[in-house]
């Protein structure tokens, strides 16, 4: 009874405060949970059958599809290995529309020459811009501004006929956040929903596309060639923000080139290894003494390299198809450790430093934990790391509002896969990783502050499940929600036996965890999984969480949220929350010594 008054009490609160902000109220994607159908094509428009091509359904295609879908478009996703699939299923399907969101293969002539049946490539670059590493010269380059354009296939790649385009501002407040793969996710993937859509209308409305015409005075893009290894070899000698840009440009996949030696002036160079996760020094150390290329020290599994002016943190080396955090691949090496930061950052700062989790306090209370972890993937330590954090924070007299806040791409991805399959015994490491995150939910829901989940990247599997521990969870428009473990033949654990259904009922709980399909974030709001979504950027979505926690954190709502708080926590409730876990984790005791969760996670780690 406690707990059925809990969550009656909390949902009318968290309507009451969603509603009470101005920045929610204007928003477009304001929906009544489980009463809204899902967005109708315009009045005449029929609805299409369109049937992706593409090598992998990444985040963007994902997007996209869901995207599509919202608007009653029928999606079938094909992941593709060579040409001839492309023919058989566009004969055999015969759809109105074919759309390639993330597809490096050449379409056979049989589909892109259909005169029905238009093909549709996403390139994520400019008009006129040519070629297989377009973001990673934008950002070699420095440019400003970037787009995604959306051709008709042709016989010369990137070279068809244009159905839309959508260009926009490369400006990030922390330049260490701008990796290749960061730009992929958040302004390119949002800069090809829209070009997707306003294609499909085109077609929708017999609008035919234009001729790529290098003349036209808008048109700046050009054919670039592939970069080369040669092209991603670090010089240690070049100052820490060129180094930084050229780790960036490559990141997360393939990485740039590098080796490094030991801070002692004697030691040989390490083998050549792929580098990731290249934060600029800027907090004291960069000018600590040694040679270009020579590793200063370590915290928490990155190291710090010698530039020629200046340092740069890597945190992740990949070597033999395996990336890890780059102690792993160094163990030979003497490497000191690195005094830590205080965790507290200035309200409004970014770390100085490789920081991976930092907090800030506002002036009326609320204090931003924010993890940001390579990928999403929390490891073991990185956890502990968080709960630790998460205690401190806790006991802070300042703190009436915690706002957990994942990274800028992924809120959390759950267990970190790659760090498990390095270890001696992956099912020993798997067991100690899940109960740690499960650690880390425990120490949210038992908080005695009033906690929001922040969800301003695409989060799944446990990651999903853990942002549901808060108080309220809030989401950025666009994220894409994997609420599901099946891929990996897990069970899965982070208490979400108890949490999804007492958010979305069980029968829809079922069906997310059975189904494994991606769900966007106002599809997470009608069902109930996320109790808020607003901003298409994450300038909106921070002025949008800012906005709900400081109404949160005024007496009168603060007083009445933890009040119920507090009445929930019986004994009775106490108990059974343990039984979840205990269940959960038998369950993943027995999937940790599969052979399945053992193969999957192989295929998903090497690569």
């Amino acid at each position: 009874m406690a707990n059925l008054l809990h969550t009656t009490t909390i949902r009318a609160i968290r309507d009451t405060v969603l509603r009470s902000s101005k920045i929610y109220k204007s928003s477009a994607i304001e929906l009544q949970r489980n009463t809204v159908p899902l967005a109708q094509t315009a009045a005449g428009e029929r609805s299409l059958d369109i049937m992706f091509f593409v090598q992998k359904h990444n985040s963007l295609s994902q997007r996209v599809a869901q995207e599509l879908i919202e608007k009653n478009h029928q999606i079938s996703v094909h992941e593709i290995s060579n040409s001839d699939e492309m023919k058989t299923l566009t004969t055999k399907k015969n759809p109105d529309l074919i759309l390639c969101p993330f597809l490096t293969k050449r379409v056979p002539d049989e589909v892109y020459m259909n005169p029905v049946t238009p093909c549709l490539i996403v390139h994520p670059g400019i008009e006129g811009d040519r070629g297989m590493t377009s973001i990673d010269w934008a950002l070699k380059e420095n440019a400003g501004s970037w787009g995604v354009t959306v051709m008709q296939a042709d016989k010369v790649m990137d070279a068809g006929d244009i159905w839309s385009t959508r260009n926009f501002q490369i400006n990030r407040p922390n330049i260490n956040s701008l990796t290749k793969s960061s730009l992929y996710v958040n302004e390119v993937t949002n800069a090809a929903v829209e070009a997707c859509l306003q294609a499909v209308d085109n077609f929708l409305n017999n609008i035919a596309p234009r001729s790529l015409d290098y003349a036209m005075a808008h048109v700046h893009g050009r054919l670039r060639p592939t970069m080369k290894k040669s092209d991603r070899q670090i010089d240690w000698e070049q100052p820490a923000e060129d180094v930084a840009r050229q780790v960036r440009m490559s990141d997360s996949s393939p990485g740039a080139m590098a080796s490094v030696k030991q801070s002692n002036g004697e030691s040989k160079w390490s083998d050549k290894m792929r580098v990731f996760g290249a934060h600029i020094e800027e907090l004291g150390l960069e000018n600590s003494k040694g040679a270009p290329g020579e590793v200063l020290g370590q915290r928490d599994d990155a190291i710090l390299v010698k530039c020629g002016e200046g340092s740069v943190w890597l945190s992740h080396l990949k070597k033999d198809k395996l990336k890890l955090p780059a102690t792993s691949w160094l163990k030979n090496m003497d490497i000191p450790q690195l005094p830590a930061p205080s965790v507290e950052v200035p309200h409004g700062m970014f770390p100085k430093t490789f920081q991976e989790i930092w907090t800030t306090v506002s002036p009326r209370g609320v204090c931003h934990v924010n993890f940001d972890f390579y990928n999403g993937a929390m490891s073991t330590g990185q956890c502990r790391r968080l709960d630790y954090v998460l205690s401190e924070v806790g006991k802070d007299e300042r703190v009436k509002v915690i706002v957990l806040k994942g990274g800028l791409n992924f809120f959390s991805n759950g267990i970190h896969l790659n760090v498990i399959e390095s270890c001696q015994d992956p099912s020993e490491e798997s067991w100690r990783n899940i109960n740690a995150i499960n650690d880390v939910v425990q120490r949210i829901f038992m908080s005695d502050k009033v906690t929001i989940s922040a969800v301003r990247g695409n989060a799944g599997a446990g990651g999903a499940m853990v942002a549901l521990a808060s108080d309220f969870t809030l989401a950025r428009e666009g994220v894409v929600f994997n609420p599901h473990y099946r891929t990996m033949h897990l069970f899965g654990s982070e208490y979400h036996t108890y949490f999804l259904p007492n958010k979305v009922g069980k029968a829809k709980a079922e069906q997310l965890l059975n189904n494994a399909v991606p769900m966007l974030s106002n599809e997470a709001v009608r069902i109930g999984f996320v109790d808020g979504a607003c901003g298409r950027t994450h300038q909106d979505f921070e002025a949008f969480v800012e906005d709900v926690a400081n109404n949160v954190a005024s007496p009168s709502i603060m007083k009445e949220v933890l009040k119920s708080k507090e009445r929930n926590k019986t004994s009775q409730w106490l108990n059974s929350l343990q039984k979840h876990r205990a269940h959960e984790l038998e369950k993943m005791a027995s999937n940790f010594q599969s052979n399945d969760y053992h193969q999957a996670r192989k295929s998903f780690v090497y690569h």
